[in-house]
């Protein structure tokens, strides 16, 4: 019984302590001026033009260099498994990498639709200083369908075109490196792999093409995730698509 006063009393008091600090923090967030962070479409900060700058691989990243991260769900969903820029950092231990995410699920290359009066891509890579963007596109274009490359392969290069044309970290042009898919695989009730490999492999190819021709980075994604899947029992995705976190450790490595 005495274990079970002192337990109560315990309980009330941590529950008093909790209500006064949460008060307190209420109490701040009401004073505090938020709107000071807000990014809004109308005053957002742009980039200033800059000549585009060639990337060759592999990096050589320099110290201090901010890293933005843009795309699909790729890498979007990267923000809840953290390997990549675990070994990013790792890598490079006295080089104070920076790393922002900025993907948004089901982003193409051309359709990114936003909330109303929501900062565009150009003013969310001027706010982080973007010296490096690494893009994940792809898959969700290759859904047009194959006889679509063509105009794919405009679009993407219409797209390299202004992203490596503006200094968002203020004094040159970024580097900028293409992911493509990762390969599909089969999984019970979603015959994802059989169904959309073809394409991914089609559009990994165009993606290659243009990169190359562009003068940007490229890193194929599509053939070594397809070679992982070969023969192996283990999944990597959740649904056929979306990376599991076994998936973001490989993924990390081939990055």
């Amino acid at each position: 019984m005495k274990f079970t006063n002192n337990s109560a009393r315990l309980t009330r008091t941590i529950f008093f302590l909790f209500l006064i600090v949460f008060s307190n923090y209420l109490s701040l967030a009401e004073n505090e001026d938020f709107q000071k962070y807000a990014m809004f479409a109308q005053n957002a900060a742009k980039a200033k033009p800059a000549e585009p700058v060639k990337t060759e691989l592999p990096l050589k990243v320099k110290p201090k260099t901010r890293i933005a991260l843009i795309g699909n769900t790729l890498f979007d969903r990267m923000r809840n498994f953290g390997h990549f820029e675990a070994l990013l950092q790792q890598g490079h231990p006295n080089h104070n990498l920076i790393v922002r995410n900025l993907a948004w699920s089901a982003d193409e290359i051309d359709l990114q639709p936003r909330p109303d009066n929501f900062a565009n891509a150009n003013q969310h890579l001027t706010e982080v200083k973007a010296d490096l963007i690494i893009a994940a596109f792809g898959f969700n274009e290759s859904f047009a369908g194959i006889n679509k490359i063509p105009d794919f392969k405009t679009r993407l290069k219409s797209y390299l075109t202004t992203l490596r044309s503006a200094a968002y970290n203020g004094s040159v042009a970024p580097q900028v490196v293409i992911i493509s898919p990762i390969a599909n695989e089969d999984t019970r009730g979603v015959m994802a792999g059989t169904q959309n490999n073809k394409r991914i492999f089609a559009y990994s190819k165009a993606m290659k093409e243009i990169c190359a021709s562009e003068g940007v980075g490229f890193i194929d994604c599509t053939l070594p995730t397809a070679q992982l899947l070969e023969g192996s029992k283990e999944k990597i995705t959740i649904n056929g698509c979306h990376l599991n976190e076994k998936g973001y450790q490989k993924l990390a490595k081939i990055l």
